[in-house]
């Protein structure tokens, strides 16, 4: 019995360790050289000196500052689109249509991320959709200038990240009890207050693992920024890549502000559970007595 369980839980440990772990690791190690891949009769040295760029540098510090803004901005725009929807199909809905309209959200999310970040293009496009409905209806006269700016990258990152969103704040608002909105409503609670004061704290874990997840993704994303921000779209993700695809050997540098968005991002969005989402005894009522 005892083999069996090793084997059971070696597979997948290895995988963890193997595809994860190991090269978050050696990551790390690279950022802390002076150089990667160093030349045969170069010497190595290790330190923090790739770190300590990224402080005494006030344009990455900007750039980094600005991708956490826009992912925390990006997390609650999607709270705010997403929550109405998973509320609408958890509570409003009959439980045979529900299904149904949850796989009707899901399935644009089948195709490839580049797929569905290239249809944003085509609409968003001087003679896509957006701007042909608007000149159509007279109400602009020359396209409006749609792709390839802020607005662009918040667009398609939204439309990336929205089901990351969904799915949690649904299964929380589903696990919700209507015993609990019946007795505020008996206690004479109006339909505002019985949402404000019962249905959003009872699915904060839902709200807190939405957001987490919206975060994490947005923080990172270098699809969205590459294709729809155009050449001056300065996130941080797109600012390692172009370390990475350097040919000044700049491997470690962008190893290091890679560690450096890895540890912030999981920090923040750690400490954001953390704050929102209730502790088990506050979920669970609390103690006795």
């Amino acid at each position: 019995m005892r083999y069996g369980r090793a084997l059971l839980l070696g597979g997948p440990l290895l995988w963890i360790a193997g595809a994860n772990i190991a090269p978050l690791v050696e990551m790390a190690r690279i950022s802390l050289l002076d150089a990667y891949p160093a030349a045969p009769e170069h010497v190595s040295t290790v330190g923090f000196g790739n770190y300590a760029t990224f402080w005494s540098s006030p344009y990455y510090v900007t750039v980094f500052l600005h991708s956490l803004l826009f992912a925390a901005a990006t997390s609650l725009i999607a709270l705010i689109i997403a929550y109405p929807i998973a509320y609408a199909i958890a509570l409003k809905t009959a439980p045979r249509s529900r299904l149904r309209r949850l796989w009707l959200l899901i399935a644009p999310f089948w195709t490839s991320e580049i797929v569905r970040l290239f249809a944003v293009m085509l609409l968003l496009a001087n003679r896509g959709a957006v701007n042909g409905v608007l000149q159509g209806a007279g109400l602009v006269e020359d396209p409006l200038p749609l792709l390839y700016n802020p607005f662009s990258v918040a667009v398609g990152m939204l439309y990336v990240v929205l089901l990351a969103m969904l799915l949690p704040v649904y299964a929380a608002i589903e696990r919700l009890s209507h015993d609990l909105l019946d007795a505020a409503a008996g206690l004479g609670a109006r339909p505002w207050r019985r949402f404000l004061c019962v249905t959003v704290p009872l699915t904060r874990d839902g709200i807190a693992s939405g957001c987490a997840l919206v975060f994490l993704i947005s923080l990172g994303a270098f699809a969205v920024p590459a294709l729809l921000g155009g050449a001056n779209a300065t996130f941080f993700a797109t600012t390692i890549a172009s370390l990475f695809a350097s040919s000044a050997g700049r491997w470690p540098l962008g190893a290091a502000f890679a560690v450096i968005l890895l540890v912030s991002g999981i920090s923040v969005a750690g400490l954001f559970v953390q704050f929102v989402a209730p502790s088990a005894a506050r979920f669970s009522g609390g103690g006795k007595g």
